[in-house]
């Protein structure tokens, strides 16, 4: 069709008003002015190819959008308008007219076309043929549409252009979806970018504290190490500059001179006692004198009496005392990493009972070694006590997702 199918058969005879007045005309020329629109398009690969009588005539691929043709009088026209990728439609003119209308001149003929998108399950058989036809009419002594030839092909170019109109809906519907599909990922693109740059940001800014506090270290390193060499240094020169001190000579020994030993006088020579004379004892003051007093003697009688006690019996059945068990509190233990662009902290709660004790070990990347309990700074042994699940009675170590 000339246009849109939302428009009537009817007025597909009148889709311009006419642009020039009826004296403008031009003697043994029927002149028509076109525009051409493409739906969903641009102009651009766009061509309207000129037959005349059958034969090519020419060919316009610049300012379709508004032109003007002067066709010959009496002759039969066809303008092809073409794209690729879109359904061709043909015009068709028939100039012939009577010699006294000819005389009398034709007012310029405006015409409209529209060209939509190919589908591939839509059948534009119809559209092989002319959507128009203009020729001399009887009745108005112009140029017009043949109503008898339009009337023929409404109804099949409807059914296309309604199917038409179903497709571009459809895809309209699509493009909007996909805007908003393409709108929601561009915002989770920019929001993900926006993360990676605060992250980034924040690891530059990690990263400059590292190379900061790593650089201060390297500082006081250095500082030690100076001072430790200007150490070494004097105390080398201190040795040598004592090394280098002349002792002073040590005096001769004094000679003593030899006394003569003194003259010992002979010791008297020493007697030995005489024995003293032996001790004589009287034999009759030595002898013991034995005699009976006169006094009766007993002698003693002794025999077994029965024990009037009767013996305990003794039981032989083994008696199963219960086993004490003594109560020995649980011991949970929770750990926990957490791994951060400047340090490493492992968290360790041992829970015994009622009391729960929290353990830190803080390994900083520019090499500090930390060690806290219950939020005070610790000794690694301490540390090490306090965490070790084999020497906890009853421990019970487990991850931070138990």
């Amino acid at each position: 069709m000339l246009s849109s199918s939302r428009i009537p058969w009817k007025s597909l005879l009148f889709l311009f008003a006419w642009s020039a007045p009826a004296l403008l005309f031009a003697q043994g020329k029927f002149t028509v002015n076109g525009r051409l629109k493409i739906e969903g398009g641009d102009l651009a690969t766009t061509r309207a190819v000129v037959y005349k009588d059958g034969a090519k005539e020419r060919t316009i691929t610049s300012n379709l959008n508004k032109f003007s043709l002067d066709l010959d009088l009496n002759h039969n026209y066809v303008i092809a308008f073409e794209k690729d990728g879109y359904v061709s439609k043909k015009v068709s003119f028939n100039t012939k007219a009577p010699a006294e209308a000819i005389a009398n001149g034709f007012t310029p003929f405006d015409f409209a076309v529209s060209l939509f998108k190919q589908y591939d399950d839509i059948n534009i058989v119809v559209f092989n043929q002319p959507v128009g036809m203009i020729r001399y009419d009887d009745k108005t002594g112009d140029f017009d549409y043949d109503t008898d030839y339009t009337k023929s092909i409404q109804s099949q170019l409807q059914q296309v252009l309604a199917q038409v109109d179903k497709k571009q809906k459809e895809e309209a519907d699509n493009a909007k979806a996909n805007e908003g599909k393409a709108a929601e990922e561009a915002k989770a693109k920019a929001k993900a970018e926006a993360d990676a740059a605060k992250q980034a940001a924040a690891k530059a800014k990690a990263d400059a504290e590292a190379a900061k506090q790593a650089e201060a270290k390297a500082k006081a390193d250095a500082e030690a190490a100076r001072l430790a060499e200007e150490a070494r240094v004097k105390a080398e020169q201190k040795q040598q500059a004592e090394a280098k001190k002349v002792e002073p000579p040590k005096p001769p020994p004094a000679v003593v001179a030899e006394k003569p030993a003194p003259k010992v006088a002979p010791k008297p020579e020493l007697r030995k006692p005489a024995p003293p004379p032996p001790v004589e004892r009287n034999a009759v003051a030595s002898k013991a004198v034995v005699a009976d007093e006169g006094r009766r003697s007993l002698t003693p009688t002794v025999r077994d009496e029965a024990s009037r006690v009767e013996r305990a019996k003794t039981h032989t059945n083994a008696e199963t005392r219960p086993e004490e068990i003594a109560a020995v509190p649980e011991v949970v233990m929770d750990q926990e990493t957490l791994v951060e662009p400047s340090r490493v902290t492992t968290i360790v709660k041992v829970t015994e009972g009622a009391n729960t004790d929290e353990y830190r070990k803080v390994i900083h990347k520019f090499g500090g070694l930390y060690y806290f309990k219950n939020g005070t700074a610790c000794t690694a042994e301490i540390y090490q006590r306090g965490t070790q699940a084999e020497q906890l009675a009853g421990a019970t170590p487990r991850g931070k997702l138990d």
